[in-house]
């Protein structure tokens, strides 16, 4: 469907409908405790046999030049349309456009069903990092655009989140679509009291280290098992203290069994409720390397793990994450349980790999962890089912650079200055209309209080560079103003709701939502790790989303 739709459509419903700030009454909200699937019941993986048909996306498999979406995936997102044409209705009565037909909008998916892409809108959120900060600020966009959120329904935007067909996160906003799925996709307000971000969380506080010795228990059982472990498998232990409901555990066992998997045995993820949740991680190309522009970017969804790069194209179920190459078939013996959901957000979030880069030491934190897991490095360790299946280099660009590698070096995206989840929206397969993108990033100087730790369009201009190398070609994005010369401060897009592209019938739509004293400050350091209850739920956190997008 073409953009011009969607600037109809959503252009006047987020920028010219005025806010409501009612006082509705309170209404009981569900949150469901997180599911252990786990086969072995704690947080070691087991062999098992491996499925019959293996790959979900066979390996640079094209059809007509073009990679396919996997069935899975497909499946997801065109189910998810048949069902959305009578909220569309819903949404599109509620924001009552002058001179706009919602029956004539809508007779050509009555008639042939809801097609993503086609027939109705096809749109996606992109959530970016930046630590608890952006977990708060993306927290406060999906609270915003909840269609059960009364005050959401008065600002004429409520409904935007279960019409969005994918939702992407990295770093810290993995973190809030790991709380968000295992839990079945309650309101994010009611999860919120349930996250312990009120305590003392940096990881040498002694309300984290006198954990340690139980954490290494825990993650040694994976290690006895035969597979590596290190910070990050501590990091997402720690992770999932803070983040994975799971009262049925002691502190700190909560979500050892938890899989990212489990998101997909939920009922809201059945019934097709809720967005096609993403969350991506990046790879070094090796111990004291350099990542480069053209390092993958990873994707864990809740059914699939995989990439689209220009040199490999591929995916497989996600409960088979870690299982290596040599495996795959050639014994019958796959890997389940590796897909921790608390280890899935250490590998989207794993900062700690900056002390692999090259000349970098480690913090005597880091150190004493790193006695623990008898590991030298601090990259998300996952056995690489795609060894030797990328394409060589060419003159466009390099080889694909974990070809040779047993085992992915994981990290956090932010490393490739993908602090906005933009590229898996790109993916031409996904025939995405429009990006909803929220930009938490930390940017700005000590002598601009204004920029100080907000948004300056760094992570959008990035997004849009990347897509300018000639390996790229073919994933379109609207022209983004530079952000190094100052252009788009200058214009003043870090400051305000702001759409890219909407004459740009090649590219999807961008509404860029950036963090910018929508009611107060909200520009909190990454390394921020504590947020009092009364911090989280004033107007600055989880309750400022529907004023984010008012701001001038």
């Amino acid at each position: 469907m073409a953009s011009s739709f969607l600037v109809i459509i959503v252009h006047f419903a987020l920028l010219f409908t005025q806010s409501s700030a009612s006082t509705a009454p309170h209404v009981l909200e569900r949150r469901d405790p997180a599911m252990s699937t786990s086969l072995s019941g704690t947080y070691a993986p087991v062999y098992d046999k491996c499925p019959a048909h293996f790959f979900l996306r066979e390996p640079n498999k094209l059809i007509n030049g073009m990679a396919e979406l996997s069935q899975v995936e497909r499946d997801y997102v065109n189910q998810k349309a048949q069902r959305s044409i009578d909220p569309w209705r819903k949404y599109l009565q509620n924001v009552k456009l002058k001179d706009f037909d919602i029956e004539s909008f809508l007779s050509q998916a009555e008639k042939r069903g809801g097609l993503a892409g086609d027939n109705l809108p096809n749109f996606g959120l992109s959530l970016s990092g930046g630590g608890a900060r952006a977990l708060c600020l993306s927290g406060s966009i999906l609270q915003a655009f909840d269609g059960s959120n009364p005050r959401a329904n008065a600002a004429k935007v409520g409904g935007i989140l279960q019409l969005s067909n994918y939702a992407v996160g990295v770093s810290g906003a993995s973190w809030l679509l790991g709380a968000w799925g295992t839990s079945n996709f309650p309101p994010i307000s009611s999860l919120t009291p349930k996250w312990r971000l009120s305590e003392q969380n940096d990881i040498w506080d002694w309300n984290v280290a006198k954990h340690y010795r139980t954490i290494y228990k825990i993650v040694k059982k994976k290690k006895q098992a035969g597979f590596p472990t290190n910070v990050v498998d501590f990091w997402g232990r720690l992770l999932s203290r803070l983040f994975i409901d799971d009262p049925s555990k002691e502190d700190p066992y909560q979500g050892e069994g938890v899989l990212w998997s489990s998101i997909a045995e939920t009922s809201s993820y059945k019934n097709r409720e809720v967005p096609y949740v993403i969350a991506i991680a990046t790879s070094r190309p090796g111990i004291k390397q350099d990542f480069t522009p053209y390092s993958p970017i990873y994707e864990f969804s809740a059914e699939e793990f995989g990439v689209f790069h220009p040199r490999l194209n591929a995916s497989i179920p996600m409960q088979y994450l870690g299982s290596p190459q040599k495996l795959n078939g050639g014994y019958g013996t796959c890997v389940r349980g590796y897909d921790n959901a608390g280890f899935i957000m250490g590998l989207s979030s794993n900062i700690y790999s900056m002390v692999d880069s090259p000349n970098d030491r480690k913090p005597l934190p880091l150190k004493v962890i790193d006695k623990f897991t008898d590991d030298d490095n601090f990259e998300g360790k996952v056995p690489n089912t795609f060894q030797q299946l990328g394409q060589e280099s060419t003159n466009d660009g390099p080889g694909f650079q974990d070809n040779m590698l047993d085992t992915l070096l994981m990290a956090d995206c932010g490393f490739i200055n993908e602090s906005i989840p933009i590229y898996p929206l790109l993916q031409p397969e996904r025939k995405i209309d429009a990006i909803i993108a929220v930009d938490a990033s930390s940017d700005g100087k000590n002598t601009d209080p204004t920029l100080l730790r907000y948004p300056n369009g760094t992570a959008l201009y990035s997004s849009y560079s990347r897509t300018l190398l000639p390996l790229f070609r073919g994933r379109y994005m609207p022209k983004i103003p530079n952000s190094v010369n100052g252009s788009f401060t200058d214009l003043g897009y870090h400051k305000r709701p702001t759409f890219f592209g909407c004459n740009d019938f090649k590219a999807p739509l961008i509404i860029y939502l950036p963090n910018y004293y929508a009611v107060g400050e909200t520009n909190q350091p990454t390394s921020q790790t504590t947020y009092t209850p009364p911090k989280m739920q004033e107007k600055p956190r989880i309750h400022s989303g529907p004023r984010v997008w008012h701001a001038r």
